[in-house]
């Protein structure tokens, strides 16, 4: 959901020289000499390293196992099409490749190195058929591919991964936003020559894949078209894939060049097949419109708080707790939109029934970030301390480097007397914001009261 990864940010700095792995190295699609000082290896770990995170940032996985099966399907006939093509001299790795459907409204699809593809609700709801999807996955897959992440980490010398949250949950007020992120993956934009490679290559992995290779067209049509339904607002997939220029005429002209069979070739849109796969999830998102008619009015709350207006944050609290509430009227079976009526209910310091909420979502995902870490949060102020470990434990062991986590899991230790313990978690606190920001300092002060050596450098 939108509104809770507004609270999801932090970075981990991955120097460039990790690794020093420099010189001419061979593309695996064009069999061209690039210059890339970031290993195979190299592109795996920070993958793996990143995709629970983003995962959760971008409100976990969507609670439908059949769609889930399905997306992974078609995208791994297109990372097979996608073989066929690389060059045996490049090595390419035999990589698994993971194919994630996130529950997230935004308009969106992107891949990290090591083969993690991420695909939004929203636009899996914008696309007609499986030709389409599968267009928009050859795009995905050539990025991996063609290593065009690890070319852009290359040039800017490091790449900064979010990883945690980057938010406190003040014990006496609202929202404090204490940190913010300075570059994240998903704010790595490729070249133009990049995106003109993928659209390309993704043309062509389809084709292969038995795809139309007209339904990389369409997703671009759609696109724009959306652009234009917004005033002129472009979706999110174009934070990180900028419009190297009329790309429907660009991959027109390659259907007439390489694909002059299509309009009557073996080729399949498999209309039918997509509507069915999407049923549960078109018939789930009125829900969704009103969880993100709550998002709105919490973030309209969080900015009236911070400019002072308790009164007018309050109003919004409450208006986006009735929107979230509808919304679970009309899909109780996502734990996602219960944490949402517990997040609301948070900052109107109605604890028991965030904490009714939180055991609404939990019997529904027990094992995921985002029911886990809110429940952590509010079981800290229903002073259940036990149960606050418990939940922040399950929570980092998804996101392990999460400030906010790691804090409150020590306030937890703290007040159970477990001294090693909450040090620990202060410390590490401490470490993951580099000493900066509000809870950064709550961390300090509460190592310094527990007999630990200040870790701010003095002044020589």
């Amino acid at each position: 959901m939108k509104l809770l990864s507004r609270l999801l940010w932090v970075a981990l700095l991955l120097p460039a020289a990790l690794g020093a792995v420099s010189g001419c190295q061979i593309d695996p699609l064009t069999g061209k000499t690039t210059v890339n000082i970031v290993s195979y290896e190299q592109e795996e770990q920070m993958g793996n390293e990143a995709a629970q995170p983003i995962v959760a940032e971008l409100g976990g996985l969507y609670p439908d196992r059949a769609a889930q099966q399905y997306l992974d399907t078609v995208g791994q006939k297109l990372v097979a099409a996608g073989r066929t093509r690389l060059k045996d001299e490049a090595g390419f790795p035999d990589w698994e490749f993971k194919f994630y459907l996130v529950n997230s409204s935004m308009i969106n699809a992107f891949a990290l190195p090591g083969g993690h593809v991420f695909v939004t609700r929203g636009i899996l709801l914008r696309m007609k058929d499986e030709a389409e999807l599968a267009g928009l996955l050859g795009h995905e897959v050539t990025h991996v591919f063609a290593r065009h992440s690890a070319e852009r980490m290359t040039e800017i010398s490091l790449m900064m991964i979010p990883v945690a949250l980057l938010a406190s949950i003040e014990e006496t007020q609202g929202i404090a936003v204490v940190g913010a992120v300075a570059v994240q993956v998903l704010s790595l934009k490729y070249s133009r020559d990049d995106e003109s490679e993928s659209d390309a290559f993704g043309m062509r992995f389809a084709a292969r894949a038995g795809y139309d290779p007209a339904g990389v067209i369409g997703v671009m049509r759609m696109l724009k078209a959306y652009t234009d339904e917004q005033g002129g607002a472009p979706p999110e997939f174009f934070s990180t894939h900028p419009d190297p220029g009329n790309r429907v005429d660009t991959l027109s002209d390659q259907l007439r060049r390489e694909y002059a069979d299509a309009p009557t070739g073996n080729y399949v849109r498999n209309e039918d097949q997509y509507g069915t796969a999407l049923v549960g999830m078109r018939a789930a998102q009125p829900a969704y419109d009103l969880a993100d008619q709550g998002d709105t009015a919490m973030a309209a709350g969080f900015e009236a708080f911070e400019k002072g207006d308790l009164a007018a944050a309050r109003a919004e609290y409450t208006r986006a707790l009735g929107l979230y509430e509808l919304a679970v009227g009309k899909q109780r079976d996502h734990a996602i939109l219960h944490v949402n009526v517990a997040q609301a209910r948070f900052y109107l310091e109605q604890y028991d029934g965030a904490e009714q909420a939180i055991k609404d979502a939990l019997r529904l995902e027990s094992g995921t970030f985002w029911p886990n870490f809110m429940g952590g949060l509010v079981a800290i102020k229903c002073n259940d301390n036990t149960t606050a470990q418990t939940r922040l434990q399950n929570a980092l062991k998804l996101v392990p480097g999460s400030p906010v986590g790691l804090f409150y899991l020590g306030v937890a230790y703290d007040r159970e007397q477990k001294v090693p313990e909450a040090c620990d978690c202060y410390q590490k606190t401490w470490d993951a914001l580099d000493g900066q920001g509000a809870l950064a300092e709550k961390a300090r002060e509460r190592l310094i009261a527990l007999g630990k050596p200040d870790p701010k450098p003095q002044p020589k």
